[in-house]
C-alpha cells in the first residue's frame, strides 16, 4: 500500500510541475520516476501473483 501512495504522490508532483512549469530537467526527471515505478509496482504484483 505504501508503494501505491508514493506513486500517486509522484504523479501530483508531476502534474505541479507541469502546472507551474518547473525545470524542465526536473519535469522529466519525475516523469521518468513514477513510469518506472509503476512498472516496477506492476512487476512485483505478477511475480508475486505468479509464485501463488
Amino acid at each position: 500500500m505504501l508503494r501505491v501512495a508514493v506513486i500517486i504522490l509522484l504523479f501530483a508532483l508531476s502534474a505541479l510541475l507541469f502546472k507551474y512549469r518547473a525545470n524542465e530537467k526536473i519535469q522529466k526527471s519525475v516523469v521518468y520516476t513514477s513510469v518506472i515505478g509503476v512498472a516496477i509496482y506492476v512487476a512485483y504484483i505478477m511475480i508475486s501473483e505468479l509464485i501463488r
